[in-house]
Order: C-alpha cells, then structure tokens, then sequence
C-alpha cells in the first residue's frame, strides 16, 4: 500500500485539526506512549505562559537528528494531525519498510504544539499576544525561548517548520487554483545567498512535492515571502541546519473534508523523512523547487457571484456587482464590486440572478423542544427564509434545557434564534422563572414578549438591553412572495430589531444568508417576485436549496443576540 493509503490506517484524533486542543493532544500522546514505552520518550519540555505542558517526542535510534514542531500558530492545526499519525505509524507498524528505514536512520524530535495557549483561543498569536514566529530574536515569550533552546540543544541535520496558510491562497496571482502545499527554504540573507544548507533543504522540499504530486497535480507553490530576519525559519536556517517551512493549504472545493488536507501532507512529510533517513534526497535536482510558482493571496474566494444584482430594498436602488464569500465558521461576504481581478473555487454566472437578503420571521410553533423538521425546513426555505424565530416557554423546565443542548451545534439548513414568554402581571416572579431568564439571556436570547413583567424581570431586561417585543412587531412567516420594497422592513428591521448583528443586508461582513431570483425586471420599485421564480437559497455562503430541492440537512447556526455579548 502507498502512504496515502496507509493514512487511513493510522490516523488518530477522531476530531477535525481545528477542534482538538491541549487537553485532548496530552491525552492521545499519553496513549502513544503507554503503548510502546520502550520505542518512544515522552517529556515535558517546557511551559507556555499561561503554565500548559509543552510535549516532546523522541523515536528512532538513526544518526540524522531531525526537528520537527508544529502549531506555533494556535490556529494553524493540520501538522499537528499529521505529526501525531506519524507517531503511530512508527509505533504500530515498526517493520513497515517506511518506519524501518526512518527509525534506523534517524532519531526524531517532534514537538506537535508548542503554542498551547494560542490553540485554546483558536488564535494565531500567544497568550501575550505576541507572535511566536517573530520572535526570534529577541526571545520575549516563553514558547519562542523554549523553541530556541531546543534547537540549540538538539543540535539537528534537518528542521522542519509547520504552518497552515490561509485556504483561499492560489498557486500563482492568476491562478483560480488553490494551494494544498506551500514550500519555503528561509533565506538566510536579503540577497538569497545559496549555501549548501539551502541547496540540501530544497532538495528535501522536492522530496516532498514529488510524493504529494500525484494527489493534487497544479496545486503546489513557493510560499510568497522574502528573507524576515524576525522569524524563526530564517534563524534556525542561519545556525547551520536545512530548514524547510512547509504550509498546508486548502483543498479543491469549499466544505471539502479537511482529512484530505492531512492526510496529503502525511504523505509529503513521512516520504522526506524517509528520503533524509536513506539519503535519496541527494538524488534531487534542487532546481524543481526553483521553478515552483510563487503563491498568491488575491483572495481566492470560495464562492464568487459574478455580475448579480443586488436588490437591499427600501429606498435603496438596485445595483451589479461581484460578490466574494468566504465559508467557515461565518460564511461572510467578504468583498463586494468589480472583482474583476480576483476568482472563486466556484464561480457563478449571476447575470440574470437577482440576490436579496434571506427572510428573518417569526414562527411560535417553533421551540427548542419542537425543531422544524426536513419537510418544515424544506417549505421554510421555499418561501425565501433563512431564519427562524421561535419561542421559548421559561414556564417549561425541559425547553431551557433543550436550547442549552443547541448550543453544541444544528442540524438544520436554517438558522435558529428564540424569543422568551414571560408570565405577565405577576408582582413577584418565581424565583426559578427568573433564573431561567437568566440562564437564557447568557445563551443569547433574542428578546422577551411580555405585556405586563414584574419590576425584577423590567429590572433584568433594562439593564441587559433585552429588547421587549409586541408579537405585531414581528414578520410572520406566511409570506408567499419576495416584495423588493419592503425588503429594508422584513429584514434590516427584523434584524435591528433582534439585535442580530452582521444579518439582514447585502454588505461587506454580513453572513451569506442570500434569495438567489430569476432577474424579473426589477427596475420597477414595487416589484413582487413569487417565491416561485426563488432559484437558490444560501445559508451561510452554503447553497442548502435549489430550484425546489433541498440539498443539505445542515448549514444553519443558532442565532444570538449582540445584546447577550
């Protein structure tokens, strides 16, 4: 079997790079190590500053000393996956004619997190807030000290640096192709001076691509940087060692399965390894790294609408544009205009589209004890809504405990948000009422539809800046079609009115909560377009319905208020 095969065998979180933190990695390591103690050395090396271990690795018995380390960027997680499936590689497979050679012919030090803190924010930077990578001269934060104490005490033959890069980066500024790996040998000077180190370090770098090629043809680069005295590539490369910094990028379509990304740089990083440990690396031509295109951050967008009309209603006249959507956490618009010059994973022909903000509406039948159902979220979306305002009972225990529950994800391709009922004309409100306001507020309640509340909860709800909402207020969700004048009402309204930020227009930083329409000579202002001529309904920059089909059971997000933060 190939490495790439081989993958699948030893991989070892079963979560997704960007979810595992320090806790979970100590745990996993502990494991490793307890199952073959006398093939690998577990130690605690050092302390980040908020006091997190900072693990090290030692397996094999080979001459080449080779270092490895990973996530000094907290938010830069994939190498952290990879080092770990190398470990149980080595470990469980110890006569695979891979591991065989790696572990005869070096000994390797693998530090998989060494910014601990900067994972449990999911940040790049440390608990300092300073960047570990520009630390290197002068050394002001406990992880970059550690990092230069451990190169000088290991003395290595190769270093290896291990970065994420932004997923939207290309192989080349006119590409529309995405980078899946970016390879760097640090410079040691402005002028590019060539020693034997660098020439060593690129022909690793080559060793590298060749064994990833197969597996994305057009999708490799040079990283897109010059000498930078501050980082620590360019100062290990200056000590005498063969550095190669090697960034993982993103993959061919948006919503791919980052496992790929892993298990592509797996396969690139084990096949160096094993052509440092035989010396095969000496075999390659230098040049081949020389002749990578040079990768570009011409924000590659994920989903690029091309020439769309963008209707926002109200008094606002129609316009053209490109629209640039980023996924992730929040599928954002981020860039709006001419985006002539720029491209998307998926580009879409919007000439004759007309894109208007998704419905917000209020629908009581909904509680977090009575989710909308396929069929219900399916008819949702028919009708152009893209989010759904239910009800939350405080008289009903099992309904707070149930929104707690959404707090850990939906599974719905509308987004989810609730107002509370609270029990009105009541001088005193039970204590536990109270509480369950309390409760509900710091999951981010929408607001409160209450005639008459005690002063306690008028109290809470003042001081709190929970909005106080008449039912009539609120856009019922039995519209059967799009009105382009109104749009300001039942949208950017709607939104203000809930406090949910960053929703309810088409505008740079607003979630890609999008009414894709057959264009229906919109000129007119009082143009009404039946839900029938609604093309595609987007959640978050995800196409979840298309010409009456739904396509994903997911996508939605459990909608909080800015009052709550």
């Amino acid at each position: 079997m190939s490495l790439w095969e081989d993958f699948l065998d030893v991989q070892v979180s079963t979560k997704s790079p960007p979810q595992l933190r320090h806790h979970d990695l100590v745990g996993l390591l502990g494991n490793l190590h307890s199952g073959s103690p006398e093939a690998v050395e577990l130690s605690c090396v050092g302390q980040s500053y908020e006091g997190r271990s900072i693990p090290l690795l030692k397996l094999g018995t080979g001459p080449v000393r080779i270092f490895a380390w990973s996530q000094m960027h907290g938010n830069e997680p994939t190498h952290t996956a990879v080092l770990l499936a190398l470990v149980n590689l080595l470990l469980s497979s110890p006569k695979h004619p891979t591991s065989k050679a790696i572990l005869s012919g070096c000994t390797l030090f693998l530090l998989p997190m060494l910014n601990p803190d900067g994972v449990e924010r999911t940040t790049r930077r440390n608990a300092q807030d300073i960047d570990i990578n520009r630390d290197a001269l002068h050394l002001q934060s406990p992880e970059g000290k550690l990092l230069n104490e451990m190169v000088k005490t290991i003395q290595p033959h190769f270093a290896l640096n291990l970065h994420n890069q932004k997923p939207r980066t290309s192989v080349h500024t006119t590409s529309q192709q995405v980078a899946a790996v970016s390879l760097l040998v640090p410079p040691i000077n402005r002028e590019n001076t060539e020693t034997d180190e660098i020439r060593r370090a690129k022909q690793v770098a080559v060793s590298f691509l060749q064994a990833v090629r197969p597996y994305c043809e057009g999708m490799i680069s040079r990283y897109d940087a010059d000498f930078m005295p501050r980082c620590f590539g360019e100062w290990v490369q200056q000590q005498g060692v063969p550095t190669l910094t090697v960034e993982a990028g993103g993959w061919t379509m948006p919503n791919s399965d980052l496992s790929q990304v892993v298990q592509l740089h797996f396969t690139g990083l084990v096949s160096a390894l094993e052509a440092i440990a035989t010396g095969r690396y000496l075999q390659e031509d230098p040049a081949e790294y020389d002749t990578l295109p040079r990768s570009a951050e011409h924000d590659l967008f994920d989903l690029l609408l091309r020439g769309i009309t963008v209707a926002n209603g109200g008094a606002q006249t129609p316009f053209v544009a490109d629209l640039g959507i980023n996924l992730g956490e929040t599928g954002q618009i981020e860039d709006l205009g001419d985006l002539c010059i720029t491209s998307g994973k998926i580009s879409v022909d919007g000439t004759k589209l007309i894109c208007v903000p998704g419905k917000i509406v209020y629908a009581p039948e909904i509680s977090p004890c009575k989710l909308p159902d396929q069929q219900q979220a399916k008819k949702f979306l028919a009708r152009g809504v893209t989010s759904v305002i239910g009800q939350l009972d405080l008289a009903v225990p099992t309904q707070l405990d149930a929104l707690i529950g959404l707090k850990e994800g939906l599974n719905l391709p509308v987004n989810l948000g609730f107002i509370a009922v609270v029990p009105s004309s009541l001088e005193k409100p039970p204590a536990d009422i109270l509480e369950r306001l309390i409760r509900a507020a710091s999951l981010g309640l929408l607001g409160v539809i209450a005639k008459d509340v005690s002063e306690d909860i008028a109290s809470f709800l003042q001081y709190f800046k929970i909005p106080r909402l008449n039912e009539h207020d609120l856009v019922s969700a039995t519209d059967e079609s799009i009105e382009l004048a109104n749009l300001s009402r039942s949208t950017w309204e709607m939104a203000n009115l809930l406090g949910l930020k960053n929703r309810g227009s088409i505008k740079l930083g607003m979630e890609a909560d999008l009414l894709l329409l057959k264009d229906n000579e919109l000129k007119k202002s009082s143009s009404v377009i039946p839900c029938s001529d609604l093309q595609q309904v987007m959640v978050a920059g995800t196409v979840v319905f298309n010409e009456g089909e739904l396509l994903s059971h997911t996508g939605g997000r459990l909608l909080t208020s800015r009052f709550a933060e």
